[in-house]
């Protein structure tokens, strides 16, 4: 087992009582993700991959999704993106370049110590991408499937008109936003 990056000690600390807050681990989760964007083309362009793969298992846990996955995974991972996120760490990251550096070093620590639970979480995640591809419906296309055919009135309003999907991508996940309103809330289709 290779020694955890310098610092790193204060993050373990810390993160198993942050584990226990799903509103600071959401909010977390937001500035990891808005981080990670701000430094394209930086030296955490390495471990990117790493990074998305940690963000998108900690928001799995946070929101129930997957918790196959122990404690002490979820503690050394909470660890790395919290610091990952706090500017002040070892190396500052203000000084650019240099900041990103150590955070990349812990990314990859991070990942290294926790190879198998990403492993077990990426085939997770496959799968579940399998199984709406497999249908051709992803959850909330069942949910407003099923909501229509329980309105009465299915008829669309005459005054819709067609609209284009619009596709955005998160780095956590792919999501798809329909828009179906107008700023005057007139529904659309």
């Amino acid at each position: 087992m290779a020694n955890p990056p310098r610092g790193f000690d204060r993050f373990l600390r810390r993160s198993a009582k942050l584990l226990k807050n799903p509103l600071l681990l959401k909010r977390m989760l937001t500035q990891a993700v808005a981080k990670l964007r701000r430094a394209e083309g930086s030296p955490l362009a390495e471990v990117k991959e790493h990074l998305l793969r940690l963000v998108a298992l900690l928001k799995a846990y946070v929101s129930g999704e997957y918790r196959a996955v122990s404690t002490q995974t979820m503690i050394v991972v909470v660890a790395g993106l919290a610091y990952f996120v706090v500017p002040m760490d070892a190396v500052p990251d203000f000084l650019f370049g240099w900041g990103l550096v150590d955070d990349a070093a812990v990314i990859s620590y991070v990942a290294a110590q926790v190879a198998q639970e990403l492993a077990a979480f990426a085939r997770w995640q496959q799968a579940q991408s399998s199984a709406e591809a497999d249908d051709g419906f992803t959850e909330d296309d069942h949910n407003q499937d099923s909501s229509a055919s329980e309105s009465p009135d299915n008829d669309p309003p005459s005054n819709t008109r067609c609209s284009e999907t619009n596709v955005t991508h998160d780095s956590t996940h792919d999501s798809t936003q329909d828009d179906s309103t107008d700023d005057d809330d007139t529904p659309r289709s």
